[in-house]
């Protein structure tokens, strides 16, 4: 008895929905600091731009950490489902489940700190 292709293909969809998120966080992340990077080789840059470079470089490097999260975990239980092994509980597992929901969370928190703060800065200018 093998295992059940249509389960697999399930999991491996909704792992790529996880990572295309992921992708997109990173994307975000990367045009934010690329135009931050623009933005300072500019002759008279018209605001400060070191909140933005942090926010957004610190949104990248977590969004690449969930990328990496979702990886691990789509990599470890499609081994375990073509094994056919009982999921396990593993501290690691869960530390690496935490991991994944503070990268997310983080990421997003960074992203809409960054565009909440844009909007103050030309709101009041």
């Amino acid at each position: 008895m093998g295992h059940d292709p249509e389960k697999l293909k399930a999991f491996w969809e909704y792992c790529e929905s996880w990572k295309s998120l992921a992708t997109m966080q990173m994307v975000g992340h990367a045009a934010g600091l690329a135009y931050c990077i623009k933005v300072l080789d500019s002759a008279s840059p018209r605001y400060n731009t070191g909140a933005f470079i942090v926010l957004f470089g610190i949104g990248l490097l977590l969004g690449a950490l969930f990328f990496l999260i979702v990886s691990i975990l789509k990599a470890g239980m499609t081994t375990a489902i073509v094994a056919q092994e009982p999921p396990t509980n593993d501290l690691g597992d869960k530390a690496t489940y935490y991991f994944g929901l503070l990268s997310l969370w983080g990421s997003s928190a960074c992203f809409a700190a960054a565009i909440l703060l844009f909007i103050h800065r030309f709101s009041v200018m």
